[in-house]
């Protein structure tokens, strides 16, 4: 996705072609940027090793906490990557910070079993369970690109056959009871 350059951003002497100057949104280059850490850190995993990844949920009102790690770990299998043990779920509704700043302790976790070597990655269902701000989703791909461990979100197909409309999760996959 792209957005227009305001001219007031746009340096003096540079060449006007008479069409508006265009550059990524911030999601987008997010996205690219997640994408390719995402790249990097599969391709640093030997093949002699299995890809492990921890899931991790943020569980807002009407979330099936269980179901979304059983999902998570579904679609695991079906890359072949390891689901570590341990289950990172986040209860933001506890904070007492706005939503879009709200400390996620749990996340902070996955994090520290990646840095201690025990995962390679972070499973978590879409965009809207990382931090809201693109300052520290950035910082977040960055650090974890230092480890050379990554973010992994469920293709929208996934997120479909989930019953979900981001970003809210509800229960099991559609068709079952």
């Amino acid at each position: 996705m792209f957005e227009t350059v305001p001219p007031d951003e746009i340096a003096d002497g540079w060449p006007d072609y008479g069409q508006p100057r265009l550059r990524q949104t911030d999601e987008a280059r997010l996205a690219n940027l997640r994408r390719g850490y995402l790249t990097s850190a599969l391709a640093a995993v030997p093949e002699s090793r299995q890809v492990r990844v921890a899931t991790y949920v943020l569980a807002e009102p009407g979330v099936d906490v269980e179901a979304a790690h059983a999902y998570l770990a579904e679609f695991a299998r079906t890359r072949n990557w390891h689901v570590y043990r341990v289950p990172y779920t986040e209860y933001p509704a506890a904070s007492t910070r706005p939503p879009g700043n709200a400390e996620r302790p749990e996340l902070g976790a996955a994090c520290q079993a990646i840095s201690r070597g025990f995962v390679h990655g972070i499973l978590t269902t879409n965009r809207q369970a990382i931090p809201a701000s693109s300052s520290a989703y950035e910082h977040l791909l960055r650090r974890l690109a230092e480890w050379l461990a990554f973010v992994a979100f469920l293709p929208s197909a996934w997120l479909q056959q989930l019953s979900l409309q981001p970003p809210h999760l509800t229960a099991a996959p559609k068709g079952t009871t």
